[in-house]
């Protein structure tokens, strides 16, 4: 059987450490990445039953559909109303190809998904949302740099990502997915992210180009 844990980050007490009550925002949070990823588990269960795969990219990947619908795009980042919001995945795609298949029905507003796997040295900036692995982890700063100026959604999983530049951050602690937001990143790209979505990550603060991690 395999244990899905969703994990999110609550704003700190007046002793620096996280508040243990069961608040609104603790129960809106679980409500909000749950609900998709359930249906994506659910509605693929034979996936995890035939394969008995970790559950940790099909989180990740219900993760990216979800930050979908916390984050505006310039009206100018589509060539028409009903163009694709297209979701890019760099280098080795680490997601189960059935659970893309669903995703691709699913719409974010009056856009239709599309999910592409391109190589680090295609032309990104087409993309709303680029997805570094950590297979790619030697390559994502040259990444985002190449991004920058694009209204890229960039969301890796390797250290560092988002301090270095990447707007978006996936961690695993144990068994459960957080995640960090680089704010400066994000307004960089043009793009807004919702103060619900702003709530539940960690912000962090973007390193200077010139400092070592």
């Amino acid at each position: 059987m395999i244990n899905i844990h969703l994990q999110c980050r609550y704003p700190a007490d007046s002793n620096g450490g996280f508040a243990p009550r069961l608040d609104s925002r603790r129960i809106w949070c679980a409500s909000f990445f749950t609900v998709i990823a359930c249906w994506l588990f659910f509605g693929s269960a034979k996936v995890f039953s035939q394969q008995a795969e970790s559950a940790e990219y099909p989180v990740k990947l219900a993760f990216l559909y979800n930050f979908t619908k916390f984050v505006e795009w310039p009206a100018d980042s589509y060539s028409d109303p009903g163009a694709p919001l297209l979701m890019c995945i760099v280098g080795h795609d680490p997601f189960n190809q059935e659970l893309e298949g669903e995703l691709r029905t699913r719409t974010v507003g009056d856009h239709p998904v599309q999910i592409r796997s391109l190589k680090p040295n295609d032309k990104l900036s087409i993309c709303h949302i680029v997805f570094v692995p950590v297979t790619e982890k030697e390559q994502a700063d040259r990444i985002v740099k190449g991004l920058k100026g694009s209204r890229s959604l960039t969301v890796g999983e390797s250290d560092g990502f988002a301090v270095s530049g990447g707007i978006i951050n996936l961690t695993v602690d144990g068994n459960k997915v957080h995640f960090e937001i680089n704010r400066i990143a994000a307004e960089r790209a043009g793009l807004k992210i919702s103060s619900k979505l702003l709530s539940i990550a960690r912000i962090v603060k973007e390193r200077d180009p010139g400092s070592k991690i």
